[in-house]
């Protein structure tokens, strides 16, 4: 018999589990949605989808031991992508509680919900614009959600739609991410199977259902009370969520089915129990800027804005907006995961244990982690305030070379060999937390792209960078980063960091907006309509400044302390 069983063993519960006899360990968390680590998407590159496992398994290859170190094997650390269940089998993945930004800055509109409502006997009437819609009985409340659908995070807001206001928010991991910390990872999976679309859509929409039953139930509301909700993400995850296959976005020439801007039924795609209920989502300008940057420059008041601003959300994608009083510019540049903690030898999400923070303090390298917890590797935020502090000490050059030990001066405590001999720049030597030349590479790639991105806008606009009024960093993974940093590493055109701003999860509150507000509903309508796409793999202007902004600043930047 071929069939075998086993327990995944998660913090929160014990699921009990089934499986043919030689399935990855990888397969068997994805068919009953326990969240794992996994940011190539199970093709075996990066070495990040460590699981505990106990029972009848495989024994490691080559090329699963190099990625396991003598403690992992030891404690039975297996990588879930190579490691096979051939009996009884104990799984217990990582559980990963990140720190999710829920609020920004508070946006300024008439309130005016998206659905109203009118007692009319013995029925309660439902409009929109003035329009009858549907008429229920037993009415408690007139209640709606606000959704940003992060690749990596998912922000959730219940709001009372009569007094205009938020009653509740929660903030989850994107439970989509063991299919790969990125879009392209998760096209690329339903690309090779159809049937992981409905399944990625049913994964995504029951999560936020069930984090909204609870926020309700938190409250004491009934969950059928919401009727209405206002969906935004980047163009793959609204898709996804909506369930239209995205897969022409990835291949040439990056056609997306839709641009959205419409309504759905947020019944049938299994997001609302209520029948009556509707889903609109944010319209997308591109296939690679999507309804988080409509939202989010929405919430920052740029649709219309007079002076010019530039607006950047970092992620895997640096999806930038221009905001000049000619019109709106807008492109994608395709930053990869390192700003995730992807593709970086010692990276990982931004978990307890994960270095948040690097500084000089009183002649020192020092640094902090997420929750004060004992550090375990580096997150996104940490990496760009290394790669700043190790130019800033010198033992980074302009290039991306890292210093050599005996080049290093009074910072040369800090420097070690890899097992080729290569410098690296050991953050904490004993925990072994390093950055290597690896590393600088990927954060290279990363900032040329946003700041060529950039570049390119302002071109196009015919702006100088000086005159830029402000420069506005949204983003859950923004909020967390140093405006002197983002200087010293040249991500931005700009090298005064009193002009950066960041206003944390603009997307989420500008969602808000559109689900309460007259003036970001209106905004919602017609942002598109005056703003100009470019596609940066097309333009030649793009690819010289990309290649010009590989290289760092060779100026010294501002000293990056402890705060």
């Amino acid at each position: 018999m071929n069939q075998i069983k086993g327990i995944l063993n998660t913090e929160y519960k014990k699921v009990i589990a089934e499986a043919e006899k030689g399935t990855l360990a990888a397969t068997v968390l994805q068919k009953y949605g326990v969240s794992f680590y996994a940011p190539c998407g199970g093709n075996g590159t990066c070495g990040k989808c460590k699981i505990r496992v106990r029972g009848e398994v495989s024994e490691p290859d080559e090329r699963e031991l190099a990625f396991l170190g003598e403690e992992d094997r030891k404690n039975g650390v297996r990588l879930a992508c190579m490691c096979r269940l051939l009996g009884d089998f104990e799984i217990m993945p990582t559980e990963m509680h990140m720190q999710i930004q829920l609020r920004s800055k508070t946006v300024s509109y008439t309130r005016a919900p998206m659905l109203t409502v009118e007692k009319q006997e013995n029925e309660t009437v439902f409009f929109r614009d003035g329009k009858e819609l549907f008429r229920e009985t037993d009415v408690k409340a007139n209640l709606g959600v606000a959704v940003d659908i992060g690749t990596t995070t998912v922000a959730m807001y219940l709001c009372d739609m009569e007094q205009g206001k938020i009653l509740s928010s929660a903030g989850i991991k994107n439970p989509q991410s063991i299919y790969g910390a990125d879009v392209i990872s998760r096209m690329d999976k339903i690309m090779k199977d159809e049937n992981l679309l409905a399944v990625q859509q049913k994964m995504i929409c029951a999560a936020i259902r069930e984090n909204v039953r609870d926020m309700c139930e938190e409250k004491g509301l009934r969950e059928g009370d919401i009727r209405a909700a206002v969906i935004c993400g980047n163009t793959v995850m609204q898709h996804i969520a909506a369930g239209i296959n995205p897969v022409s976005i990835g291949v040439a020439p990056f056609h997306a089915p839709t641009l959205f801007g419409e309504e759905y039924s947020a019944h049938a795609i299994g997001l609302l129990s209520n029948p009556n209920a509707t889903a609109y989502f944010a319209p997308c300008f591109a296939s690679y800027v999507g309804g988080d940057i409509a939202c989010g420059m929405i919430a920052a008041g740029l649709d219309g804005c007079t002076e010019s601003v530039l607006f950047v959300d970092i992620g895997t994608n640096g999806e930038i907006g221009l905001s000049t009083e000619n019109g709106l510019y807008f492109c994608s540049a395709a930053a990869g995961p390192a700003f995730e903690g992807a593709h970086i030898a010692c990276g990982m999400p931004g978990i307890p244990g994960a270095v948040s923070k690097v500084f000089v303090k009183d002649g020192r390298i020092s640094y902090e982690t997420v929750g004060g917890a004992p550090a375990v590797g580096i997150c996104g935020s940490g990496v760009i305030d290394a790669v700043a502090v190790m130019l800033n000490t010198g033992l980074l050059d302009e290039t991306g070379l890292i210093a050599e030990k005996d080049e290093a001066g009074e910072f040369a405590s800090y420097i070690d060999e890899d097992e080729d001999g290569n410098p690296v720049f050991m953050i904490d030597k004993e925990k072994n937390i390093y950055i290597c030349a690896g590393d600088i590479r990927e954060i290279q790639l990363a900032k040329a792209a946003v700041c060529a991105g950039a570049d390119t806008l302002l071109h196009k606009a015919g702006i100088d960078a000086d005159a830029l009024s402000r420069v506005i960093i949204a983003g859950g993974f923004g909020s967390h980063l140093r405006a002197e940093s983002l200087c010293r590493i040249g991500m931005l055109p700009i090298s005064d960091s009193k002009k950066i701003e960041f206003i944390g999860n603009a997307a989420g509150m500008g969602a808000v907006a559109v689900l309460l507000g007259r003036e970001p509903r209106e905004a919602a309508r017609t942002i598109c309509a005056k703003s100009e796409y470019t596609e940066l793999s097309g333009s030649k202007y793009f690819m010289e400044k990309y290649i010009e902004e590989m290289m760092f600043s060779e100026e010294d930047g501002e000293e990056l302390a402890d705060e």
